[in-house]
């Protein structure tokens, strides 16, 4: 397993600041997604009625996903620090199509990230204790991190994880990266009965990535 070391500087403080945010976010992702994400679970197949769009903590943020796809907001909630959002097509079609979330922890993080820094977080979330911040129980041997690819200031993983909710199929594409001053993660997942392939959902999850940057720029 990786460990996170601090430094003197500039470089330190950074890395200090980008593990507390990310930390935040991954341990969301753990507890605080998961009652919602059960609950969507049960409406796989049907389309959402809600924007395209939403503004999350105090203005900070606004999540959209890709042309097509509207919030269901039964399945999207917020704290005073968090906000998990759950996006499915707004109209039903004739192919399967996956669903997506993005997780905004309220902890500032940067605008960027370098791809080294992006390796030394890939090597800590291969490990014991990052597996379990990444599990949906918090169970690090339900997590097999299958691909990782380090690019465009972005981790991009194929997460295996045996306590997906059960309409759900068990493998998913996950992109962790910096957005304004916060840390978020995207995921784009598919249903068990009707999974959509790794190659299609790393398709939705590069245009939600390209869609949330260019949504909180300037």
């Amino acid at each position: 397993m990786s460990t996170w070391t601090s430094e003197r500087g500039g470089v330190g403080i950074w890395r200090a600041r980008w593990l507390a945010a990310l930390a935040g976010c991954l341990l969301l992702s753990a507890c605080f997604e998961a009652e919602p994400l059960n609950r969507a679970a049960g409406r796989l197949g049907l389309a959402a009625s809600g924007p395209a769009s939403v503004t999350v903590l105090d203005g900070a943020m606004t999540v959209t996903g890709p042309d097509g796809y509207c919030i269901d907001e039964e399945a999207t909630r917020e704290s005073g620090s968090e906000a998990f959002v759950f996006f499915a097509r707004c109209r039903p079609g004739m192919r399967a199509s996956p669903v997506l979330s993005a997780t905004v922890t309220g902890h500032a993080g940067t605008g960027s990230a370098s791809a080294a820094d992006l390796r030394r977080l890939a090597d800590f979330l291969d490990g014991q204790t990052g597996r379990a911040q990444l599990s949906r129980r918090g169970r690090a041997g339900d997590v097999r991190i299958e691909e990782t690819l380090i690019q465009d200031g972005v981790l991009w993983l194929r997460i295996h994880d045996a306590g997906n909710p059960e309409a759900l199929h068990p493998a998913y594409w996950r992109a962790i990266l910096p957005v304004g001053e916060r840390v978020v993660t995207l995921s784009v997942m598919s249903s068990r009965a009707h999974p959509v392939g790794g190659a299609r959902e790393l398709e939705v999850l590069r245009a939600f990535v390209a869609r949330m940057r260019g949504a909180n720029t300037g």
